[in-house]
């Protein structure tokens, strides 16, 4: 019995392209340390992230094609938040290649000069965003019996599971993303209601940008899309089983 074909993407010549170029350079860059060490410096600093991303982006390819859920839940009752931890790690990356950069870099004329002050700023605003608790800020998922709870910063909206037309998996900006269509959108439930001209010009842009009023990239929540999108079509063609998202208290722990 051979198993079916999975329906997610292999790597592209695109994905192994930008391995390579960036393993070209990192390799550039290391050979260049004895000899011209500013040079191979900035060049490590530059293409080394980048080089992490693209690995990255290709082993999460082959990750996506491997899994084969018998059975996906998600906890319910619950606001699941974006990773800190993820952003953290963003905003450190931005700052240390920005600060070596200029330090590094002034050799290479002012425009390098400016976009590495850029990057550094840009690096530090996003730093100090998160350690002061505004980044990321009012921005949750929550999944109930009822429907799907998006908390934003300055209101919240929930959609009905049966308000619900289409789910589908892609990618928006080489970020895994899964897409979501409604039947109305006047039926969803925007508290504060004030906030309906806001959400519903958000729908638009999303139908206009991504062919979709709603738009949701899982690895900010360290959600894996199939897995996501197996539960998400369980609880909709299965309406019974969204039983399983009501709220369960964790029981407290005994005293000895």
């Amino acid at each position: 019995m051979t198993m079916p074909e999975s329906p997610y993407p292999r790597p592209s010549l695109k994905d192994w392209s930008m391995v390579a170029i960036n393993v070209a350079f990192v390799a550039g860059g290391i050979i260049l340390l004895p000899h011209e060490p500013n040079t191979g410096i900035v060049t490590l600093a530059f293409f080394g992230p980048c080089l992490v991303v693209a690995v990255h982006n290709v082993l999460r390819m082959f990750r996506f094609r491997r899994q084969r859920a018998l059975k996906a839940e998600i906890v319910g009752g619950v606001p699941i938040r974006p990773s800190r931890g993820q952003i953290l790690g963003i905003a450190l990356t931005l700052t240390l290649m920005g600060g070596v950069l200029i330090v590094f870099g002034r050799s290479h004329g002012l425009i390098f000069w400016i976009i590495a002050w850029i990057i550094a700023l840009l690096g530090g605003g996003l730093l100090v965003g998160v350690l002061s608790g505004r980044i990321p800020k009012g921005d949750y998922l929550q999944f109930d019996p009822d429907g799907i709870t998006f908390g934003r910063a300055r209101y919240k909206y929930i959609v009905p599971w049966d308000n619900i037309a289409e789910l589908s998996g892609g990618t928006m900006y080489d970020h895994p993303a899964l897409f979501i269509w409604l039947h109305d959108h006047e039926r969803v439930d925007v508290q504060p209601s004030e906030a309906r001209p806001q959400l519903l010009k958000t729908f638009a842009t999303g139908i206009s940008w991504a062919g979709a009023p709603i738009v949701l990239l899982p690895s900010r929540y360290n959600l894996d899309l199939p897995l996501l999108l197996s539960a998400l079509g369980r609880y909709l063609s299965d309406p019974a089983s969204r039983n399983e998202l009501a709220h369960r208290m964790l029981p407290r722990a005994t005293r000895s």
